[in-house]
């Protein structure tokens, strides 16, 4: 009876330290987890000397690293998906899309994929690289050739150019806000600011409608950011209306974005993405409303996604920078290529893991597309400035350079404010 006794305190004994023993690694990695939690937020602050030195001092250089470690590291996913939503937030204007069904662009799948993949490639280009770089020059110079041609001859307006931009200026906090573990600092948000506010002088886009919007005399990027936002909410409540080149627009994106998904689940889907989108947004594309079951079963997922990521996930490390768009061009052929894509592999280099890989392989069971060396979606990459209508492939190289010199001239990395 003793040995049983003895052998029942010994199993007793060793459970207790297993259990203990995993009590305080749970313990351990928990505490880890919330100790660097907040570290790059913190640092950001910190490594930029606020609140010390006025949110004004802040520079478009140093906006632009800040961006990149909250596009890259703090919320990769994201500033992705919110960024995909401001572009498929500008067919609620009918105006725009009127012009984008005029254009032909979104006549089949595959020229309306190639323009939100050329699109993605130039936004990526512009925050990826530094405002002085080359790379970020040539992407905003190409982006003012497309334009050029619409706005000289007033198919595009200086309104609609800046309700365009205020939703990629606006949409990443909206969308970050609502869904993602903590908020945005105020040096994030002023250097949210700071940085689309540079690019839409440089677009040449006109600021005078803002002046009524500011509620102080303060014009760093941080007020920058509320009183575009406050012409934005008032001119989307005016010109934000039904019409059914929204419908056609909207539908064809749509169609786009669940490319990838079996046909079955595309109704699901469109209730899911409609739940995104604010009801009068949604009125002016003719989306349907989503079932409150397929609402609350979004929110529900969001809110387990931030509360696991929040307590649970560390942080993502430096080595695993998410980048959509690669950092050296192809030694031999000069390109760049895209490593991440939505629904049709423009411009993804067919490497083993991109065809093979597991993503590679989930997408394939789902019956999409992978890339592909005979793929019609350029496998080879592309060059800055070639992106655009395949028919404007090659040409507008003089016009450029002549916009790249004027960049050149006029961006640095100086305060944008000081001009005020």
């Amino acid at each position: 009876m003793d040995l049983v006794a003895a052998a029942v305190r010994q199993v007793a004994q060793s459970r207790h330290s297993r259990v203990l023993a995993l009590t305080t690694t749970v313990v351990a990695y928990l505490t880890t987890v919330r100790l660097l939690r907040y570290r790059r937020r913190n640092r950001i602050i910190r490594d930029y000397g606020y609140p010390q030195r006025p949110l004004s001092s802040m520079t478009v250089e140093e906006a632009s690293k800040i961006r990149k470690q909250l596009t890259n590291l703090e919320f990769p996913h994201a500033f992705t998906t919110s960024l995909f939503f401001a572009l498929f937030k500008t067919y609620a204007i009918p105006t725009i899309s009127k012009l984008l069904l005029a254009t032909g662009q979104l006549s089949s799948d595959r020229t309306a994929s190639k323009r939100a993949a050329d699109t993605a490639v130039i936004i990526s280009e512009m925050s990826h690289n530094s405002p002085q770089s080359e790379r970020a020059t040539s992407g905003i110079a190409r982006m003012n050739f497309l334009h050029s041609r619409y706005r000289k001859s007033g198919k595009i307006t200086d309104d609609d150019m800046l309700y365009t931009l205020s939703l990629f200026a606006l949409e990443p906090e909206r969308w970050i806000s609502r869904f993602e573990w903590r908020n945005f600092s105020d040096v994030e948000l002023c250097a949210e600011g700071v940085f689309w506010r540079d690019i839409g002088e440089a677009m040449e886009i006109p600021y005078g409608a803002l002046e009524l919007c500011y509620d102080s005399d303060e014009r760093d990027g941080l007020a920058w950011l509320r009183a575009i936002k406050r012409w934005s909410d008032m001119y989307e409540k005016q010109h934000a209306v039904p019409n059914e080149t929204n419908a056609k627009v909207a539908k064809g994106t749509l169609d786009i974005l669940l490319f990838n998904l079996p046909l079955a689940t595309r109704g699901v889907a469109v209730q899911l993405v409609s739940a995104l989108i604010a009801p009068n947004t949604r009125d002016a594309m003719h989306l349907p409303h989503p079932t409150k079951l397929n609402e609350q079963l979004l929110i529900s997922f969001m809110a387990l996604r931030r509360f696991f990521i929040k307590y649970f996930h560390l942080p993502r490390p430096s080595w695993l920078e998410f980048s959509r768009i690669t950092d050296d061009a192809d030694p031999e052929t000069g390109n760049y290529h895209m490593v991440f894509y939505f629904s049709q592999p423009w411009y993804v280099k067919p490497t083993w893991w991109n065809t093979c890989g597991p993503g590679a392989l989930f997408t394939r069971l789902l019956g999409g597309l992978v890339p592909a060396n005979d793929a019609p979606f350029r496998p080879e990459g592309y060059k800055i400035e070639d992106l655009g209508p395949e028919n404007l492939e090659g040409k507008g190289r003089p016009e450029m350079e002549a916009e790249m010199q004027r960049l050149r001239a006029r961006r640095g990395g100086g305060c944008p404010m000081g001009s005020l």
